[in-house]
């Protein structure tokens, strides 16, 4: 991300996650030790009251009325908060509260099916929302209009569903996407390109067809860092299958591993087409892909 986030703190989601790792003064690790995330205890909060200096919280077992005291009572002290296994949270809108929220990461929800007017948290430029089983509207997501760092989909489940994509066609200003989910009903790619100030872009190399990665790496800039805008994907640890070890994964929906010597004509015919409906993609800005 551009910057700093905060004059003392995490600057970017990667960075509150790795937080604890650093012993940094300025974060404030409340996860409970169950595997589970625990239950959070009220008594915990004067833990709170002994790190005043802190400014990003990290907290595990909150159920809904313990979240919502948090929030209320400590939530203006953090610029920075991930609520890591909470799955009972179901009502998220105290954090519209928090107008100073600059970061919030969620990993695992079994109950939310919406999110909070992000428009109350002007703020907010980094947002991490992993295994929500019950989310599978993002409209919520367009009035986030700070945001530039999003983070979105599956990080162990592979059970994310989402309507639309339709939504973050508003966010852009973002610059770094990652979107992991197992399916989006629609199927539409579209509302991806109209990211064109994104520069790191991170999806699943099957979650859409060849055809349609063509056409979104003919409609984003050629300097975005991507792990699935081309053709195929070398792999630098060979998989063994059916007795043969695959070392290319060709791109796109149903795209199979391939080995790069004994499949070399058909990985070609690959590349070459993939490169041909660029360049038609990119010689028509209005036609879409199939």
């Amino acid at each position: 991300m551009d910057g700093a986030i905060m004059e003392l703190g995490p600057n970017n989601l990667l960075e509150l996650r790795r937080a604890s790792d650093a012993q940094n003064p300025w974060f404030l690790d409340l996860v409970q030790p169950e595997v589970g995330g625990g239950r959070f205890d009220l008594g915990q909060l004067s833990e709170i009251d002994a790190s005043p200096g802190a400014v990003a919280l990290r907290v595990s077992g909150l159920d809904q009325s313990t979240f919502e005291r948090l929030v209320s009572s400590y939530g203006t002290q953090f610029k920075a908060i991930e609520f890591w296994k909470c799955p009972k949270l179901e009502d998220l809108t105290p954090l519209e509260d928090l107008s100073g929220l600059r970061m919030v990461s969620f990993y695992w929800n079994q109950r939310s099916a919406r999110l909070w007017n992000l428009a109350r948290n002007p703020q907010l430029t980094a947002m991490r929302l992993e295994d929500f089983t019950r989310l599978h509207r993002l409209d919520d997501l367009c009035a986030g209009q700070a945001l530039k760092e999003l983070v979105l989909g599956d990080a162990v489940r592979r059970k994310s569903t989402f309507e639309t994509l339709e939504p973050l066609v508003t966010l852009t200003g973002l610059v770094s996407l990652s979107l992991h989910p197992k399916r989006i009903d629609d199927g539409r790619v579209q509302p991806l390109g109209s990211l064109k100030n994104v520069e790191r872009l991170s999806i699943p190399t099957n979650l859409f067809t060849t055809e349609q990665i063509a056409w979104l790496r003919a409609q984003l800039p050629e300097s975005v860092e991507s792990n699935a805008l081309a053709a195929l994907l070398p792999l630098a640890t060979p998989l063994e299958l059916d007795g043969k070890a695959r070392d290319v994964l060709l791109i796109g929906k149903h795209k199979p591993f391939l080995n790069s010597k004994l499949d070399a004509a058909r990985i070609h015919n690959h590349v070459l087409r993939f490169e041909e409906m660029v360049t038609t993609f990119r010689g028509a800005p209005g036609l879409d892909p199939a």
